[in-house]
């Protein structure tokens, strides 16, 4: 009998640590990871009118940031800054990806996906289909036009922007700009940045 009790606990507790292992405890926000398509990656700007960053709250500590993405001191660049780098498939390749996590104060008020390649085409057909799904997504931005995006042959490296403002004052811009490299190469980069609302960002004004 004891025996029969004692697998009968033996189960429930490997049942129960399986669980737990399997949902990964992850708190809101989930663990950090790159985007990995267009879905996803407009999913974790806009939602609900307001632009936002990976599902976290405006304003939260780096601490509060690290333990729902589940980061450590290897993604800390600097006290204000947090990094993931990953890549993003696309059309049977894929653009180098780089996530960012902004802070002022100690306070999450910014975050930024930067896309590059030294690819021109694949950075044009980048462009084409990030214009396509973002006009079937967001609203007419405010800040230029997504005409943009159709530029992206004649991008230099002062680059062009376009932006967009959410119901409660948080900014969604993406820019476009390159960077010489060596060799004569050059890279190619769109940068998506999601920023707290204004008038909670004293600091940086």
């Amino acid at each position: 009998m004891r025996k029969i009790k004692r697998l009968t606990s033996l189960c429930i507790f490997f049942t129960l640590w399986i669980a737990l292992i399997s949902s990964g405890c992850t708190p809101n926000g989930g663990p950090a990871t790159t985007v990995k398509d267009f879905d996803q990656l407009l999913t974790s700007l806009h939602q609900r009118g307001k632009y936002v960053f990976e599902d976290l709250s405006w304003l939260i500590s780096k601490e509060e940031v690290m333990k729902q993405k589940q980061l450590n001191d290897s993604h800390s660049v600097r006290d204000d800054l947090l990094k993931i780098e990953g890549t993003f498939p696309f059309n049977n390749s894929s653009l180098e990806q780089t996530v960012l996590f902004i802070f002022d104060d100690d306070k999450f008020v910014s975050g930024e996906y930067l896309f590059s390649t030294t690819n021109q085409d694949q950075f044009i057909k980048f462009c084409e289909e990030l214009k396509t799904r973002l006009k079937k997504s967001l609203p007419e931005p405010f800040g230029n036009d997504l005409s943009v995006l159709n530029n992206a042959k004649n991008i230099g490296a002062q680059g062009k922007s376009v932006m967009w403002k959410g119901e409660d004052g948080s900014y969604l811009r993406i820019n476009l700009f390159t960077t010489a490299q060596e060799g004569d190469k050059m890279r190619y980069t769109v940068q998506i940045k999601s920023e707290s609302p204004a008038p909670e960002r004293k600091g940086l004004q």
